[in-house]
Order: C-alpha cells, then sequence, then structure tokens
C-alpha cells in the first residue's frame, strides 16, 4: 500500500499539484492500479524461459540498397520551366 509521503513524491515526479485534502483520493487510486499488477507480480511462471524479444525478428528493416536514379533530363522533361539543370517557378514573396 502506497504511503501519503509517496504519493505526494510520486504527483511531484509526474509534475501535477494535489492538494493535502485530495492525497487519500490519489492514494486510494494508485493503491487500485498496484493491486492490478500484484496479480501479475503473483503469476505462476515456473519453467517459463525468459524472453527478451517475444517475436524473435531479427531486424524489421531493409537493407540499404543504392540503384541507379533518374537522370537529370529525365526528371525535367516534363517540368514547365526549367533553369540549367533545376526546375522554375514563379517568385512567391
Amino acid at each position: 500500500m502506497i504511503q501519503k509521503d509517496e504519493t505526494k513524491e510520486l504527483a511531484w515526479a509526474a509534475r501535477i499539484v494535489v492538494e493535502e485534502q485530495d492525497i487519500p483520493e490519489y492514494q486510494g487510486k494508485i493503491n487500485k492500479k498496484l493491486s492490478y499488477y500484484a496479480v501479475i507480480a503473483d503469476a505462476p511462471t515456473a519453467g517459463v524461459e525468459k524472453t527478451v524479444n517475444p517475436s524473435h525478428l531479427k531486424t524489421v528493416l531493409r537493407k540499404d540498397v543504392t540503384v541507379p536514379s533518374m537522370s537529370v533530363e529525365d526528371a525535367l522533361k516534363n517540368a514547365p520551366d526549367v533553369y540549367e539543370t533545376s526546375f522554375k517557378i514563379p517568385k512567391i514573396l
């Protein structure tokens, strides 16, 4: 069961203001949440292997592969207006 001073510390760590008269209410709410975790802590785990990554994936990212890119001419061929090797657009400001 969480105590009054621990409730104040949790409020401070969470950067919330808890008035003195509200501490019992918060204690009750926190203790209710902690009781859920007590059920999990008491679960039988004998014979269960410990895992770090239950999905056993090595990596979900693909390898970086270089591929040839589009030529400047191909990239600019449908542009309405071109300046040297760039798209030319109207001035905004």
